[in-house]
Formats: C-alpha cells, sequence, structure tokens
C-alpha cells in the first residue's frame, strides 16, 4: 500500500477547503457564517436541521448528531469506502497535486539527529548562562542588563547568557564535548557560509523555548559597538526550529496563557517580552526576526480567544499592527491594540520609568476595528464622496474576514453612522472590493504549504496525549472515556487512536505488533520514533497527559456550546418552544461542565507550583 509525504497531504489540504470536498458529495447550506449539511453518516440525510458543522478554518468536520468527526481524508474514507492512500489519490486528482511517494529508512536517523540537537542547545544554553552569571568574561553583558534594568528575577526566569567575542571558542568547547562537525553545521550555532565561524560572539543570548520547554534556538544581542555587525541575529531554521512556528516567551507565559483568563501580548522584540513579564504582563510574547504568522496565531489559538498587539510607534511598527489584525480576525479571534504614550516601546518605558509605569500605561487599549477607524480617519477625508469610499476600501479586508453576521452589522451600522452613507451602500462597496480579490486569492490558495517533519517539542495536545498512551497502553481503556475519537482534530492522532482502540479488543501487548495496526507509514515512524523519547516513556509525565485530556475535553465542549449558540441564532424561527427549552438546557449544562472543567485545571496548576 502506498503510503504519501506529508508534503502531499499538506499541498491538497492547501488547495482543497473542507467544504469543497463535503459538496462534492452532499449539498451543504450556510448559516451564521458557518457551512452545515445533513448528516450523511446517520438519519439517511433526513434530518430536520443540519446537525454536521463543516470548519474551513481548521480543515475538519463534526457531527452533533452522531459524533462522526475527522478531516478531508477521513470524509473520503467513509463516503467511498476506501483506505486512506485511496482517499489521497482521489483527493490528489481533484486538487491537481502530484502524488509525492515518502521514502522510507530515513526516520529513525532523523529522530536520533534531532534528539542530538536539543541536548546540543540545552548544554550551550546552560553554558552561556552560566558565562553570563559567573564568569568575569561576562561582566560586559551583566552591566549591560543593568542598564536595561533589567531584574535578576528575568535573568533566571529567561534563562539569559552571553556568548564569547572569540570566534574560535564555540566550536572548540563542543567539538571537546564529542558533538560532530555534521551535527554542528545542522544546529544553527555557526555560520552556514563560513563554518565553524560562530553565529553569535560577544553577544548576549536569549534562548527559545518550545511549549514544552526544550531549546530549540537562540536569539543574540551585539554587544560589541561595531557599526558592521547587526544589532540581532537569529538562529536559521534548522530540522527543530522553525521561525514561523514559534514565538519567544511562549514557554515562560505558557502558564498565564492556560488560565484563559488574560489575552496573549505581541510586542515586537526580545527585550520587549522581558520588560513586560517583569512589570507583571506574564503573557507577553514575541516573533523571532520575522513577521508574526498565521502559524503564530494557530499557536496561541490554542490557549486564548484573544491576541493583543503592541508594536513600535514608527511606520514599520504600524504595518506589522495592521497585518497582525488581519491574520488574528481572520482566524475568529479577539483583536486588540495598545498604545504606549511613556517610550517608543516597553523596554525604553522600563529603564527610564519602572514596571509600574510599563504597567500603567499599557492598560488603555482599543478594539481592532476602533484601531482601524482611528488609523482611517486621520488618512482619508471623509466630508468627500471618494474620502468615504476609500475609507470603506481600507475596512474592507477586516470585514470581509468578519465571521459573524451580528459583529458585521454592528460594524456597518457604526461606519454608516459616521459616515452618513446607507448600509446598503457599505455592503456594495465591501462586496465589491470582495471581488476584484477573488483571483489573487485563488493564486494564493493553490500555494503548496511546506511538508510537516516530525518534531517531538511541537507535536499537537491531540498527538502529544495519544503518544504517550501509546507508550502506556494499559492507561487507554481509562482515557478513551475522557478523549473519544471526535474529540481528536490531528489526523495522526486519530490514527494512533484507532490502533489503540485494536490494541485493547484483541488484547496486543507487544511494541511490534501494535505498530503493525498503524497503515500510516508516517505515524507509525512517528509512533515507534516515541517509544525511545523521554517525552512519552516517562511515568512523570503523567500529570502532562492529564492537563492535554482535560483539554481536549474542553476543546470539545467549547465548540459544542458555539455550535448550539449557532444553530439557536440560525434556526431559531424553525424551531418550537419545546426544542429551543431543550437547546437552552444542553447550554446551560454544558457551560457548567466548562466551568467545572476550567476550575480543575487552574487547581491542577497550582499544585505544580
Amino acid at each position: 500500500m502506498p503510503v504519501y509525504t506529508d508534503n502531499t497531504i499538506n499541498s491538497i489540504k492547501s488547495r482543497l477547503t473542507m467544504s469543497e470536498v463535503v459538496q462534492s458529495y452532499i449539498p451543504i447550506v450556510t448559516r451564521s457564517g458557518r457551512n452545515w449539511a445533513k448528516c450523511p453518516f446517520h438519519g439517511n440525510g433526513n434530518e430536520r436541521t443540519p446537525s454536521f458543522a463543516i470548519n474551513d478554518r481548521d480543515g475538519f468536520y463534526h457531527c452533533f448528531g452522531c459524533g462522526e468527526s475527522g478531516d478531508m481524508f477521513t470524509f473520503v474514507e467513509k463516503m467511498d469506502h476506501v483506505t486512506f492512500s485511496e482517499a489521497v489519490e482521489i483527493l490528489a486528482k481533484k486538487a491537481g497535486v502530484e502524488l509525492e511517494k515518502r521514502a522510507g529508512g530515513a526516520e529513525k536517523r532523523d529522530k536520533d539527529e534531532i534528539e542530538a540537537l536539543y541536548d546540543l542547545n540545552q548544554r550551550i544554553a546552560n553554558t552561556f548562562h552560566y558565562l553570563l552569571v559567573s564568569s568575569e568574561e561576562g561582566r560586559k553583558a551583566r552591566e549591560y542588563l543593568a542598564s536595561r534594568k533589567v531584574s535578576d528575577q528575568m535573568i533566571e526566569r529567561f534563562q539569559l547568557g552571553y556568548a564569547p567575542a572569540s570566534t574560535e571558542w564555540l566550536h572548540s568547547f563542543l567539538i571537546k564535548k564529542g558533538y560532530t562537525d555534521d551535527l554542528l553545521k545542522k544546529s544553527g550555532l555557526f555560520s552556514p557560509n563560513s563554518y565553524p565561524y560562530p553565529m553569535f560572539a560577544d553577544r548576549l543570548m536569549f534562548p527559545v523555548r518550545s511549549w514544552q520547554g526544550r531549546y530549540i534556538a537562540f536569539s543574540g544581542r551585539d554587544l560589541s559597538g561595531r557599526d558592521n555587525v547587526p544589532k540581532y541575529k537569529n538562529t536559521s531554521d534548522t530540522p527543530i526550529y522553525s521561525k514561523r512556528h514559534n514565538l519567544f516567551g511562549l514557554y515562560e507565559a505558557l502558564e498565564t496563557l492556560k488560565k484563559g483568563d488574560k489575552p496573549a501580548i505581541i510586542v515586537e522584540g526580545n527585550f520587549d517580552v522581558v520588560s513586560m513579564h517583569q512589570a507583571g504582563l506574564t503573557s507577553a510574547v514575541a516573533s523571532l526576526g520575522t513577521a508574526f504568522t498565521e502559524d503564530q496565531v494557530k499557536l496561541l489559538s490554542r490557549y486564548v480567544h484573544r491576541i493583543d498587539l503592541m508594536f513600535d510607534s514608527d511606520e514599520a511598527g504600524q504595518k506589522s499592527t495592521d497585518k497582525a489584525i488581519s491574520l488574528i480576525h481572520g482566524a475568529g479571534l479577539e483583536c486588540f491594540v495598545h498604545k504606549l504614550t511613556k517610550g517608543k516601546d516597553a523596554s525604553e518605558i522600563i529603564e527610564k520609568e519602572g514596571e509600574e509605569a510599563l504597567f500603567n500605561d499599557f492598560r488603555p487599549s482599543q478594539s481592532a476595528f476602533q484601531y482601524l477607524v482611528s488609523k482611517a480617519s486621520e488618512k482619508y477625508n471623509i466630508t468627500s464622496g471618494r474620502g468615504k469610499s476609500d475609507f470603506v476600501r481600507f475596512l474592507s479586508p477586516f470585514l470581509q474576514s468578519t465571521e459573524s453576521s451580528v459583529e458585521m452589522d454592528s460594524y456597518i451600522q457604526n461606519l454608516s453612522t459616521l459616515l452618513s452613507v446607507s448600509e446598503e451602500s457599505i455592503r456594495a462597496d465591501i462586496s465589491s472590493g470582495n471581488e476584484r480579490r477573488t483571483e489573487v486569492d485563488e493564486r494564493s490558495i493553490t500555494q503548496d504549504a511546506p511538508g510537516r517533519s516530525f518534531n517531538p517539542a511541537a507535536v499537537s495536545i491531540d498527538l502529544f496525549a495519544m503518544l504517550y498512551l501509546a507508550n502506556h497502553r494499559d492507561l487507554f481503556s481509562e482515557y478513551r472515556r475522557r478523549i473519544s475519537f471526535g474529540d481528536l482534530k490531528d489526523r495522526e492522532a486519530q490514527i494512533i487512536y484507532m490502533a489503540l482502540e485494536n490494541a485493547m479488543r484483541n488484547d496486543i501487548t507487544t511494541n511490534e505488533i501494535f505498530l503493525t495496526l498503524i497503515n500510516d507509514e508516517g505515524v507509525r515512524n512517528i509512533t515507534a520514533a516515541s517509544f525511545a523519547l523521554d517525552e512519552y516513556s516517562g511515568e512523570e509525565k503523567r500529570s502532562a497527559l492529564d492537563e492535554a485530556a482535560d483539554r481536549i475535553t474542553l476543546r470539545g465542549m467549547e465548540e459544542r456550546r458555539e455550535v448550539l449558540l449557532n444553530q439557536l441564532k440560525s434556526f431559531s424561527d424553525s424551531l418550537d418552544p419545546d426544542q429551543i427549552s431543550e437547546a437552552l438546557e444542553r447550554k446551560k449544562e454544558l457551560d457548567q461542565n466548562i466551568s467545572i472543567l476550567k476550575s480543575e485545571l487552574f487547581a491542577a496548576r497550582g499544585k505544580e507550583e
């Protein structure tokens, strides 16, 4: 049976939406900005009210009647009664994607290399930190941090370090520790064009950690004062690190983000993150030498429903704000914007006036809509017809990405009052703008997405839970009562779940036979690799499994509540009083269960502390 590469799968997903795939089999309807269908898996498609929810943003479906759930591949498997590989072939033809088979034999070597890179980054992060806090050579860096008013607590919290000025020291030190040149060339610690010249020399070092706390990269601030060197340098992409998929400060912010009651705060640089945390604003993170990306939005959406922006007030910062608003709003998250008045950025305010001044200056904010309206008011003359038209055109991308009809109506009503034009005229301009952009959007949709390789530090909570259970299969019968197949969004996690079900039913205990139950070669290799990794084999990770199970359950309950609310909004006219009463009772029960589970998660976090 052929098994296709991740690049093939991602290319198909980038060219097809979940709705397009479903539409080719059954009719769909749109209600409140979301797509629904009558479930093809139960009731023979004769439901009175569609219960089959289609989520294009995340690429999955879920039936709130029978519980069936999956992505476009599982949908085709079920509808056409074919294998996964055959479903890939069907969808590849539909999407115009060339099939690319997975090469065998390299997976084990890749996992060994990944573990070696983690070990290397951990060792050098510890060494850089020691040199900063305890060596004479690190005095200059300590004095620089003192001048920036960075506290000792933040130095420890972020494990800041110092890379010596010698251009020979790093290579010599690591070779003596037993690392090979082949591995060092892939580490991102050395110049790709001038190996073994170090990427970081005479620099204050900011280690970058994954959400699991593993050291994956570095950012370095120059301390030499020379004019011909960049002020900041960042690790290039490596087998364990991608700039667009990670955020500086995420691990340090995770404790706050997981509580769910504070927004994620996006700032511009490393020092801004440190300063915000020092001021008590501990949900701050920053991108790593690149613009804020859609992948980073998706990463944060695991934990929060709102993202706040605080970029610099210069022109570049404002452009970054506009782009970030589009990404955040397009992902269905709330977005607010903060403008500092006491300095150009957070670190400058800390230096000049201290933590309390930064905390107080940060508090005022505008919603993304208010921010864009304010910006457009400064840019366009709304007393003229052309100015009003340009004003609406400026806001059109934001308005077009608004999923809620109620929210859209509210925005248009505000604009109608502000501009003294009819709501119908505004809607017409927005629609015409959308038509002009269609051709560009279609071209962007057909661009191939990069293939995904297994990175243990960057797995979803779904895949982490299933890999841990694959390593502790005796626990599956207990946890399957907490996690159902329909709760999982990660396709690879779903595949492992089905293998665990089969293993439990057939009393399979050996790893070798268990692996034969996984038909997908890529997932089988990932699972095999996990048997040798501490992340999944250690009993001490049981608490992480419990948290993952609770968060998966919480996510499912919140999605069911959202769907229920949308159904009440969309179909309230066609429901009788008893049906409405029943739906409201289900919502009340969901609200109570969500509240209880959140409380348990917070309590568990408190015990860990």
